[in-house]
């Protein structure tokens, strides 16, 4: 992503967000981080379109153990639009086979959470309702959703409308035995203040967020971004469950141009409920398998190798 213009001030004074210095240092190991592989670094097609590297979605599980994943994550635009039980028991059977396992399901895009209209925002949760259903069948741990790309209202009047969205959600994924994660998408859930204020006024134990690395556009025409991804990183910490860890360019050590890895992973250490970091290679100049290669390897570089 290139961060141009940046808006100057963050308005994060009175917030009552603690540093990172006051956070208390969480029980969780790198060795309990699981990395998955998002669809999308291998799969750039949806609803069954021809995918330039012709993976079939019911090969994917395979794929993804070839180049060393243990977990994957879904997303439900790759799904066949005629998605039956006899599919979803396809893919089961071939995540037994490969052996894989489920981690996130990636949904968003066909409906908005924290829609105005009511009428609207019921039929967003009519679709997110189902592949929550889709993703309990898959034995999924989460379902990722999001909460409007564009800014249309004011925000406290947005943040309203996302709360009971997102709980109504929320409380259906815990039916189902599901975390229910927000990303930071673009709009208004690139703000952290926004999205902590989500987090507090939703107040459900299985509601966290899914920090992604380079989704900080603010407002569109002219792109407007948050300044700073590891502040806000930092201030999403305590609700944030997984990540998306985007990729693009790589220099001739293996690091990531976009993003400090290694900075990035020093800050999530203090994410106490942090337990997936999913590799999202996005890049075109080198393979998307050896793209996707290349960011698990940075991965357990920093996650593992960060005292030697």
């Amino acid at each position: 992503m290139k961060r141009r213009n940046f808006i100057n001030t963050t308005a994060l004074a009175g917030l009552g967000v603690a540093s990172l210095s006051s956070f208390k240092k969480p029980e969780i190991s790198s060795s309990q981080i699981k990395i998955t592989l998002t669809p999308w670094s291998l799969i750039r097609t949806g609803y069954g379109g021809n995918d330039p590297l012709n993976i079939d979605l019911l090969d994917y599980p395979r794929v993804a153990k070839s180049l060393g994943f243990d977990f994957i994550d879904h997303e439900m635009f790759h799904f066949p639009p005629n998605l039956n039980d006899s599919y979803i028991d396809k893919m089961n059977k071939a995540m037994e086979a490969a052996g894989v396992q489920s981690a996130v399901m990636l949904t968003g895009g066909k409906g908005d959470l924290g829609d105005q209209d009511l009428k609207k925002r019921k039929e967003a949760l009519a679709t997110y309702r189902y592949w929550i259903d889709v993703a309990a069948s898959l034995n999924c741990k989460a379902l990722r959703n999001v909460c409007g790309e564009y800014i249309t209202i004011p925000h406290k009047e947005k943040l309203k409308y996302a709360i009971e969205g997102v709980r109504e959600l929320g409380q259906y994924a815990k039916s189902k035995g599901l975390d229910l994660l927000i990303e930071n998408h673009n709009g208004y859930s690139s703000e952290p203040e926004w999205m902590i204020a989500l987090m507090k006024g939703v107040n459900l134990e299985n509601v966290g967020v899914l920090g992604d690395f380079t989704n900080w556009t603010l407002e569109r025409n002219p792109d407007t971004f948050y300044p700073d991804p590891y502040k806000g990183i930092e201030l999403l910490a305590p609700y944030i469950r997984a990540v998306s860890a985007k990729s693009e360019y790589f220099d001739r050590h293996g690091e990531e141009t976009t993003t400090d890895y290694k900075k990035m992973f020093s800050i999530l250490e203090k994410a106490p409920q942090f337990k997936y970091a999913g590799v999202e290679f996005f890049g075109n100049d080198i393979s998307r398998n050896q793209g996707a290669l290349q960011t698990k390897k940075l991965i357990e570089k920093v996650l593992f190798h960060s005292n030697e």
